[in-house]
């Protein structure tokens, strides 16, 4: 193992438990020179009427990544039971467009991406393109028993590069959420050289008492181990990637 990123989908920043939990725990991992990165969705917030720029700010000065999350929903339906996916190419980019400039205008220009329920086309990565982002973490590493009725997800068991006509995207698959990494993540062997786990959780599973223990006790019993942010390791991975397109 060269390196464990760990990603947190931060949907809930404006709610003021969660941001608790959340500052406790970057302070305690900058204070150790470790790093996270933040895919922030930042138009939960909007609907709720709140403004995380502040608290976005905190995490990027602490030496946190700010990338970015974004969910296709249809309007402001994106709460249970009323939220509506809409995945028509006019949808996934207004939404694209409007998150990264919303994160732009919070300080931070986000150069990594998730979308929300793991959806991913080619819309979703041409946009990034033009949007100037360099890796998105939307594709999974394959499980035990990958789900296949879920057509848009995708596997991979090693990093890629999109290319269209206007640039290139590097594709880092997302190995396993915090749970699944004492299941079986920690038996996951990519394909390539590339070793390394990029482990996601969401913001709002620090309000379980046992999801808070845990991100601690994974914190604790990997002291040794180094802690980088995806960008980082997008980067090392990405130039010997792009080398070989």
């Amino acid at each position: 193992m060269k390196c464990i990123s760990l990603v947190v989908h931060a949907e809930k920043l404006h709610h003021d438990a969660v941001w608790e939990r959340v500052d406790r725990i970057v302070r305690r991992m900058a204070r150790q020179g470790r790093h996270a990165t933040f895919f922030v969705y930042p138009f939960r917030a909007q609907v709720a009427g709140q403004n995380i720029s502040e608290r976005v700010r905190v995490l990027s000065a602490m030496g946190h990544e700010v990338a970015q999350h974004t969910h296709f929903y249809a309007g402001t339906k994106i709460d249970k039971p009323e939220k509506v996916n809409d995945f028509s190419s006019e949808n996934i980019t207004y939404c694209l467009r409007r998150d990264f400039e919303t994160l732009c205008q919070m300080g931070v220009t986000p150069k990594g991406f998730t979308a929300g329920a793991w959806f991913v086309n080619e819309t979703v990565w041409d946009t990034l393109i033009e949007l100037g982002l360099d890796y998105d973490c939307s594709v999974h590493f394959p499980k035990p028993h990958s789900p296949s009725n879920f057509s848009h997800f995708r596997w991979h068991k090693s990093a890629s590069v999109y290319t269209n006509g206007k640039g290139s995207l590097l594709i880092m698959p997302t190995t396993c959420s915090l749970a699944e990494r004492f299941r079986w993540g920690r038996r996951v062997i990519m394909d390539d050289s590339e070793l390394y786990q990029l482990i996601y959780l969401h913001d709002y599973d620090l309000l379980s008492v046992k999801k808070y223990a845990l991100l601690w006790f994974f914190l604790n019993f990997n002291r040794r181990v180094r802690f980088i942010e995806a960008r980082v390791l997008a980067g090392q991975i990405g130039s010997s990637k792009r080398r070989s397109v």
